[in-house]
């Protein structure tokens, strides 16, 4: 899943910080937000698929910041500076171990880039991007959803230096005393690439840009302990925080609503947003359950925090927010501890920033079912690794556990008109860049055995073909969305992105079958 590859470097000060993630502010007015170009998402049987594709950001794994060590690129090289394999928090003290039994299997220099691409490209290259978008326009991709990540820990300062240029609402309060502290933390994090991929959409003629959403990725429990720490005596100590700072339910709730102005002002006015054709913006929501364990901390519900955001586009003059939740999980009995948790719980009170247990785990089909209570509008997948007690031990296997989600979520919500299944896609699943399924404190995977799930052009065209055969028997359900995943998920192994293993067999799959 996405989230055993996330390593995060929250080492390196925050002007570094600052200069990597932060994005230009932009006015907008109320009557600007309505007056967007909208995808219909109509039940018409005839209408074709949408189709969507996730895509990944990277970042900087150095902890300098006058050297680029790109977090896909440097575990595709080679093991020496590969973060993923040396993050202590997932594989134990020594990291990843490799030993004869465990043997290392890379360089994957057949997943590098096409030469078109510039090969292992800067990310946040306007060149790149540009043929970035247009080979996702010109075969066949209607929108891309964007996996956004948010730190709510950071605290900085409006009148100093670089740190003026992050996103901070407009009118809210801050301390003059300490150079514009801001009152309110978070930043975006991963956020440069993004903001250079829509400055160069919209730089295209309008018929050439690309529609785009959020798959908003609340899912990183070290950003939640360093969530928990703010205001810790020894964060106090060393003036990281001052008196006052306190990760309580208050700002808790203060910073969901910062988050959620952050979009109202950075993006939900661009009329390249994805935006449902009675106006409101479609958010992606990946791992729900996350979010929802995290929020009963302070005693309230996942409905709470998305009626909240509801609240808030509302009051901007926008007629509310279509979120879908994007989600997958064990669904045997004996795989129960494997989960998706509903409540967090520190392990000791005073000091939960030192940890906690996620509890009152649901296997996904008890979880479901209470999507549409929580808010959502909708669900899809990101990776479907098993169904029921079949597993991905191939692609045919991935074509079969696929196909059981399908049947089983089409026909639930078949009757259901308010709440719909978009139907997800992968092209395969390969972690071995990243040390193999699943990271374990041993320092060696779990399941390496479900680390060669690999398609080909022939047989990634089937199961498009399958997807787009049951999008259109439960159309008047469904909707008309096809979710693909990835464009560019390199450690995952789900990467659609022409590179010189597989050229563009893949973009010529999708356009073979959903047309241009």
């Amino acid at each position: 899943m996405l989230k055993s590859i996330l390593i995060s470097f929250f080492s390196v000060v925050i002007v570094t910080l600052v200069v990597f993630f932060s994005e230009e502010k932009t006015e907008t007015k109320s009557k600007q937000l309505v007056q967007t170009t909208k995808i219909s998402f109509a039940d018409d049987s005839e209408e074709k698929e949408l189709v969507g594709v996730y895509f990944m950001p990277s970042w900087n794994t150095s902890p300098n910041p006058a050297v680029d060590r790109d977090s896909f690129w440097s575990c595709l090289t080679g093991q020496g500076d590969c973060a993923s394999l040396q993050n202590t928090g997932v594989w134990g003290a020594k990291g990843r171990i490799y030993n004869a039994r465990n043997p290392y299997e890379g360089p994957f220099l057949n997943r590098k880039p096409i030469k078109e691409l510039k090969g292992f490209y800067k990310r946040d290259d306007p060149e790149v991007i540009k043929k970035q978008l247009e080979y996702m326009k010109s075969y066949g991709i209607d929108f891309f959803a964007y996996n956004w990540f948010y730190g709510r820990h950071y605290y900085y300062h409006l009148n100093f230096g670089p740190q003026s240029k992050i996103y901070y609402p407009k009118g809210w309060k801050t301390d003059t005393n300490r150079d514009g502290r801001v009152a309110v933390p978070g930043l975006v994090e991963w956020g440069n690439q993004l903001k250079v991929m829509l400055e160069v959409n919209a730089s295209l003629p309008k018929e050439k840009q690309m529609k785009w959403a959020l798959n908003w990725c609340d899912d990183s429990n070290e950003r939640w302990m360093l969530w928990l720490k703010v205001g810790a005596p020894e964060e106090i100590a060393r003036k990281a925080n001052y008196e006052g700072e306190n990760p309580d339910k208050a700002l808790y709730l203060k910073v969901h609503e910062k988050i959620t102005q952050l979009w109202i002002d950075e993006y939900f006015s661009r009329e390249d947003y994805l935006k449902e054709k009675d106006g409101r913006p479609i958010v992606y929501f990946y791992f729900p359950q996350d979010a929802e364990s995290r929020a009963a901390y302070y005693g309230l519900t996942l409905k709470d925090l998305l009626d909240l955001s509801q609240k808030t586009v509302k009051k901007a003059g926008l007629p509310g927010i279509k979120f879908i939740a994007v989600t997958a999980g064990p669904m045997l009995e004996n795989e129960r501890a494997y989960g998706l948790p509903t409540e967090w719980k520190a392990k000791n009170p005073k000091r939960p920033w030192e940890g906690g247990e996620y509890q009152n785990r649901e296997l996904l089909q008890e979880y479901v079912p209470r999507l549409k209570s929580m808010g959502f509008e909708g669900m899809t997948a990101y990776v479907y690794h098993n169904f029921m007690n079949k597993s991905n031990f191939s692609y045919a296997d991935m074509r079969e556990t696929y196909k059981g989600h399908w049947e089983m979520w089409s026909e639930k919500f078949k009757n259901d008109p308010d709440f719909e299944y978009q139907i997800p896609t992968a092209m395969g699943w390969d972690m071995r860049p990243a040390g193999g399924t699943w990271p374990q404190q041993t320092g060696i995977p779990s399941e390496p055995q479900k680390d060669r799930v690999h398609s080909n052009k022939r047989s990634f065209t089937a199961m498009l073909k399958e997807a787009q055969k049951t999008s259109k028997n439960y159309r008047s359900s469904n909707g008309n969305t096809v979710m693909i995943c990835c464009w560019n998920e390199y450690l995952e192994g789900n990467y659609i992105e022409p590179t010189e293993g597989h050229g563009f067999d893949y973009l010529e799959a999708i356009r073979n079958v959903f047309g241009n």
